[in-house]
């Protein structure tokens, strides 16, 4: 290893003359998010995007505040880059030593020598390497393979090596009267650039993590394998940069609800929700904040504003159990019925669907998919394969059931019509999917919607043309009215009377059945 000697003098007498500023070099931008991890020598500014103050030194047993060197440079202790394969590199005792004990002219020492300046009562002083055999052969050989200088940190030559060494081994000479000041050579490394700005990838994280399996907080156990197999990109946990300001920011736990507990159609569970996939049995899975008071109570303040945390973990009959009066709670009370206000109102028979559909009111908290079939045929909320059974499973009268939730139906027009969307309204291209559009007479169909487009089968000699689905409809849309689901007109009725009781141009009749004539061909029993 090469070794720095006059080069770092000079440096240590040159921080002594100058007040040097703690400041990024000319053209570079400190918070610009950009970081080079390798760069020589070391500058603060490759250390502000994950640290925002570096103060008091983490290190146990250690004083030290950057804030009461501002005249060095960085460099000048940090002889290396300080990450490096899942190390941190902090300075080594020699350099401290390069200004602590170092007599400079009439300057006298430049900084105390005096070991209390910078370990606390709690530090060691004596190296773990210093065994009780140390002061026999165990130092003598360490001090012929790196040498003695760096024993002259601590120890006084007269007193604690010469007096013993002229007692007990008389051939070996006197010891080094001062310490030699000497640091490392490092090498210059490639630079290696980090954007703590960009979407995270494993490139960003390789060169400090060696491995990212080793799980540093007890409370979990999370293996990056699994997932990496999966080919999933880091950016779907660590949607920002992990190393902050003075933070380091890990995924949340409703984030690997992404995944786990999530059913995907015919793939089935994607990842467990057993607690003991992520946490070890010593771990308790009940939240510290989970108090008798907050069960008995405060916990609705929480649920409503982040209800998706509650259903990490608990599921609507947990809830119920409470919520439906009669339970006995936490601090001894008996648990009341908890109606939502809004489910006297009488538009929530009606909007309800759509509140639902929109993931408004958190329904699920209560709801089960049962206690929506309880008025609903079809089940709710929908299984996984429903679209590929919805065909069979919706014919009347369950599709009324659709329209309870799904007021725009332009979207079944997707599928539904796409591949008859340019035929005209005759009966052969109908039957094949409707048979009951066979019945004659028309208004005798049961299903309405299928009866009056039926009646419009023959109008060819009267229009000259057989109908097509643009001349009716201006839009696929049903609404939802109070009271039992019921499908509304997909056009204006109005449209209707534009034909039916009006001349043509010819002074014609275009179609029969004016006014209220219209109605009773099916609703005989209209008292009008």
């Amino acid at each position: 290893m090469k070794i720095r000697i006059l080069a770092t003098i000079a440096l240590v007498v040159l921080i002594a003359g100058t007040a040097l500023l703690w400041r990024p070099a000319t053209g570079e931008t400190l918070d610009d998010g950009r970081v080079n991890i390798t760069a020589l020598p070391t500058r603060n500014f490759d250390c502000r995007p994950c640290h925002l103050e570096i103060t008091q030194s983490d290190v146990r047993g250690l004083a030290f505040n950057h804030q009461e060197h501002p005249p060095a440079d960085c460099a000048a202790c940090h002889v290396r880059p300080a990450h490096e394969a899942d190390r941190t590199y902090r300075p080594v005792m020699q350099t401290c030593f390069a200004c602590h004990g170092m007599l400079h002219g009439p300057q006298l020492v430049m900084a105390s020598g005096t070991c209390s300046t910078c370990h606390t009562p709690e530090h060691v002083l004596r190296p773990a390497s210093h065994v009780e055999t140390w002061a026999a052969e165990p130092h003598a050989a360490t001090s012929e393979l790196i040498g003695v200088n760096n024993c002259m940190m601590c120890h006084a030559a007269a007193t604690d090596c010469d007096a013993c060494h002229a007692d007990q081994v008389p051939e070996v000479g006197p010891m080094p009267s001062l310490y030699l000041r000497l640091l490392p050579e490092e090498p210059v490394l490639p630079e290696v650039w980090v954007d703590t700005t960009e979407q995270v990838t494993m490139s960003q994280c390789a060169y400090c993590h060696a491995t990212v399996d080793e799980t540093r907080d007890e409370r979990i156990i999370f293996p990056h394998d699994p997932h990496l197999e999966r080919d999933h990109d880091c950016a779907a946990c660590h949607e920002v940069f992990p190393h902050q300001r003075d933070l380091t920011v890990v995924p949340d736990m409703l984030s690997c609800y992404r995944c786990h507990g999530l059913t995907h159609a015919a793939q089935g569970e994607v990842a467990t929700e057993d607690c003991s996939a992520c946490h070890p049995p010593a771990f308790n899975l009940v939240p510290a904040d989970h108090t008798t008071a907050f069960m008995s109570g405060v916990h609705t303040r929480t649920a409503e504003a982040s209800m998706e945390s509650c259903t990490m973990c608990h599921t609507s009959t947990f809830c119920t159990d409470c919520h439906v009066g009669g339970a006995q709670m936490a601090d001894g009370r008996v648990s009341e019925s908890v109606i939502p206000e809004a489910h006297y109102a009488r538009e929530w028979i009606p909007d309800h669907g759509q509140d639902f559909l929109g993931q408004r009111g958190a329904c699920s908290i209560c709801h089960t998919s049962q206690s929506c079939e309880m008025c609903h045929t079809t089940s709710m909320p929908h299984q996984p394969a429903w679209l590929s059974q919805h065909a069979v499973q919706s014919a009347q009268p369950l599709a009324d059931d659709c329209n309870v939730c799904h007021t725009d139906r332009s979207w079944c027009q997707d599928c539904h019509h796409e591949a008859v969307a340019d035929l005209e309204l005759l009966r052969e291209n109908c039957v094949d999917c409707h048979v009951e559009m066979e019945t004659e007479p028309a208004t005798q169909i049961d299903d309405a919607r299928l009866a009056e487009h039926a009646v419009h089968f023959n109008v060819q000699e009267r229009v000259g043309r057989p109908y097509v689905c643009d001349d009716c409809h201006t839009q696929f849309q049903t609404r939802p009215i109070p009271g039992p689901a019921a499908p509304a007109q997909a056009h204006d009725v109005r449209l209707c009377y534009e034909c039916h009781g009006n001349l043509g141009i010819d002074n014609l009749l275009i179609a029969p059945y004016p006014g209220s004539e219209l109605c009773r061909r099916c609703h005989d029993d209209l008292r009008l």
